[in-house]
């Protein structure tokens, strides 16, 4: 398994629908926490709207195939998806 980090940037015109759809992405990505596959998720904090998360994957298109689930990727509202592969030399878990 590899890790791989994944920023979202959101649409600032969908913010309405962000809060509507909000708790199924929750939900979402609760479920993959609770599979092993989210490692850590959350919100950015600053001028450009947007999340981090840790995937644990075989592959890229195993990540891409699992976020593309998620109900932010189906609404619409995540303008920009980067993901990357992470090597964590130092770390707690």
């Amino acid at each position: 398994m590899a890790f791989y980090a994944v920023e979202y940037v959101y649409n600032p015109a969908m913010t309405e629908t962000m809060v509507e759809v909000r708790p199924t992405h929750r939900a979402f990505l609760s479920d993959l926490l609770g599979r092993g596959v989210n490692v850590a998720s959350g919100p950015l904090v600053g001028e450009v709207p947007g999340a981090l998360i840790l995937i644990s994957a075989e592959n890229q298109d195993e990540v891409e195939r699992i976020l593309n689930e998620d109900p932010f990727y189906v609404a619409e509202v995540i303008q920009a998806r980067l993901i990357r592969e992470w090597n964590p030399v130092i770390r707690t878990f």
